[in-house]
C-alpha cells in the first residue's frame, strides 16, 4: 500500500538562519536502506545539514531551510571561487530528485520530488546562505520518526566520497550489534551498483541481452566501494573491516564464489552514559528513575536512544503498577533489565523486519531521479 502522509503544513512556519545544529542527523530506517541514486558529496551534505536542523518535537516541515555555503565547502576541499557553482550543482540534483513509490498489491506508482519549487521563496542561495524547501508531502519521513538511524554530523561531513557517506550511514544503523552482514545482490543495490537503466528508467543490456551491471566482476565492486570508505572512516565511529563471504559448498572445480559481505565495526558502542545524558534537564531524572529501579549503566547507554523517552516512561509506569499489585517485582536488578533489554531488540527486530517487507514491497528511487528505484514506507 502506498504510505499513509500527514497533511501538509498550514501554519506561516519561518526560520532565521541558525549556525548552531544539533550535530546529530536522524534519518528514516526506510530511507537509508533505499535505493539511492549516486549525487555529489556536496548535495548530501546539503541534505545533512537540512535534515540535522529537524527537532524531534517538530510536528510540521518548516516554510525553508537554510544553511551557510561555508558549512558545506569547509573541509571539502573546495575553494572559495568554485563555492558557487559546486552549490548551483548541487541544488539542481536535489531539484530534479524525486522519491518513486511503487505497490505490488495496488498497481500503483507514482513520482514526489524531493524539494518544494513553487513557492515565493526560491530554493537558491543569496550572498553566503542557501534556501532550501523540502516537499511537504514528504513530512512523514523527515518528522516524528519512529524508526530510524542516527549518525554525527561531524564526522559525516568530513566525508569526501558518495560511498563513504553511503556506508556510514548503513553501517550507523548496526551499532548496537557492531555487525552488518548483506548479500551480493542487495549491497549492489543499496551502493547504486545494480543493473544500469537509461533516462527512462529501463534497464541497458548488453550484445548478448544481459542486464548491464556497474563493477560486474564482484573483486571490482569490493575494491571500488570500500577503498576510500575504509581510509576516510577509519577515524571516526564507525570505522570497520570488511570481510568477503563465499558459498558454502560449490559443485565442480574452482574458487568458491561471493556471494555476500560482512562488516564489522571496529569500535564497539559505548557503554557508559554521556555526561551530557546526566546534566540534561530531561534524561537526567530519567536516569536516576532507571538507575532507581537497578537497570545497569552499559544498558542505559546501549538501548535508550532506541527506546526513546516515551518507550522509557512506559517501562517505569509499567514497573510502577506492578509494584502495586499482586505480582511486585521481587528482584528490580534481574527483571528491570531484561525488561528493558527485550523491549529495545524487540523494536529494532521490529524496525529490521519493517524494513525488509517495505524493500520486498515497495520501490522507492531516493536522490537518483526517475532512473532509480529502491524501497518505501508502508
Amino acid at each position: 500500500m502506498p504510505p499513509t502522509r500527514r497533511p501538509a503544513p498550514t501554519l506561516p512556519l519561518t526560520l532565521a538562519y541558525e549556525p548552531r545544529h544539533r550535530e546529530l542527523v536522524k534519518q528514516h530506517w526506510n530511507v537509508t536502506f533505499a535505493r539511492q541514486g549516486k549525487m555529489s558529496v556536496a548535495a548530501k551534505r546539503i541534505m545533512a545539514r537540512v535534515l540535522d536542523q529537524i527537532r524531534d518535537d517538530d510536528f510540521h516541515l518548516r516554510e525553508y531551510y537554510q544553511l551557510a555555503i561555508g558549512d558545506i565547502t569547509e573541509s571539502a576541499g573546495i575553494n572559495r571561487e568554485n563555492a558557487y557553482r559546486e552549490i548551483e550543482g548541487s541544488l539542481r540534483e536535489l531539484a530534479a530528485a524525486a522519491w518513486e513509490f511503487k505497490s505490488l498489491e495496488t498497481n500503483e506508482w507514482y513520482l514526489l520530488n524531493l524539494l518544494d519549487t513553487t513557492k515565493d521563496i526560491r530554493v537558491g542561495y543569496a550572498g553566503g546562505t542557501i534556501t532550501v524547501l523540502l516537499n511537504p508531502q514528504l513530512a512523514p519521513y523527515f518528522l516524528q520518526l519512529a524508526h530510524y538511524t542516527t549518525y554525527r554530523l561531524d564526522s559525516y561531513l568530513k566525508l569526501r566520497s558518495w560511498y563513504s557517506m553511503r556506508l556510514y550511514e548503513i553501517l550507523a544503523a548496526f551499532r548496537d550489534t557492531g555487525v552488518w552482514e548483506v548479500g551480493l545482490e542487495e549491497y549492489r543495490q543499496l551502493l547504486d551498483c545494480w543493473h544500469q537503466v537509461d533516462k527512462r528508467g529501463r534497464v541497458v543490456k548488453d550484445k548478448e541481452g544481459q542486464a548491464k551491471l556497474k563493477y560486474p566482476n564482484v573483486n571490482d565492486l569490493i575494491s571500488n566501494t570500500t577503498t576510500e570508505p575504509l581510509t576516510e572512516l577509519a577515524d571516526t565511529e564507525l570505522a570497520f573491516r570488511v570481510i568477503p563471504r563465499h558459498e558454502a559448498a560449490r559443485a565442480g572445480r574452482g574458487r568458491k564464489r561471493i556471494v555476500g559481505l560482512r562488516f564489522e565495526l571496529l569500535h564497539p558502542q559505548p557503554t557508559t552514559i554521556p555526561a551530557h545524558w546526566l546534566t540534561h534537564a530531561v534524561t537526567g531524572p530519567i536516569i536516576e528513575k532507571l538507575r532507581s529501579w537497578k537497570v545497569s549503566d552499559k544498558n542505559i547507554a546501549l538501548y535508550a536512544t532506541t527506546l526513546e523517552r516515551a518507550g522509557i516512561q512506559k517501562l517505569l509506569q509499567e514497573w510502577q503498577l506492578k509494584q502495586v499489585s499482586s505480582r511486585a517485582i521481587d528482584s528490580p536488578e534481574k527483571y528491570c533489565n531484561a525488561a528493558f533489554v527485550r523491549a529495545a531488540k524487540q523494536l529494532i527486530e521490529q524496525q529490521k523486519a519493517e524494513a525488509l517487507q517495505v524493500r520486498q514491497d515497495l520501490q522507492l528511487g531516493l536522490f537518483g531521479g526517475a532512473s532509480s528505484e529502491g524501497a518505501g514506507s508502508k
